[in-house]
């Protein structure tokens, strides 16, 4: 294998991207995402090294799933769960941040599903 830079290696699959039918482009777009493709992000993401427990719609649940929050930014979180929930679902989610007693109650929407859980676009602040 001939050795590349980084910076070749970068410009090298922009020009085979580039060359590409938008619906090629597309179908890569695809496959990167099912492999866990994140994509930039607007916020920086707080990975957990102790996942922290989530309640997904208390008040609607007679019997309260516990969830666990993988990662979690100022616009968002991802939820590890084998459950299944729709993409555009909307959904409650209170959790209680280990270092302290207070109790977040968000209203959210889910964005993207994968096969580890969920990842949730929150819309708002509840108390």
């Amino acid at each position: 294998m001939k050795n590349f830079d980084e910076i070749e290696i970068t410009s090298r699959l922009l020009n085979i991207i580039l060359e590409m039918p938008v619906e090629q482009q597309l179908d890569l777009l695809d496959r990167l995402d099912i492999s866990g493709y994140e994509g930039a992000r607007r916020y920086a993401r707080t990975y957990l090294k102790n996942p922290w427990i989530v309640l997904i719609d208390p008040e609607k649940e007679k019997m309260p799933y516990d969830y666990f929050i993988k990662d979690i930014s100022r616009c968002g979180m991802f939820i590890e769960t084998s459950q299944s929930f729709s993409v555009s679902q909307k959904i409650t989610i209170q959790f209680q941040v280990p270092a302290s007693k207070k109790v977040f109650k968000i209203m959210g929407e889910i964005v993207r599903r994968q096969k580890n859980g969920i990842g949730i676009k929150f819309n708002r602040l509840s108390h």
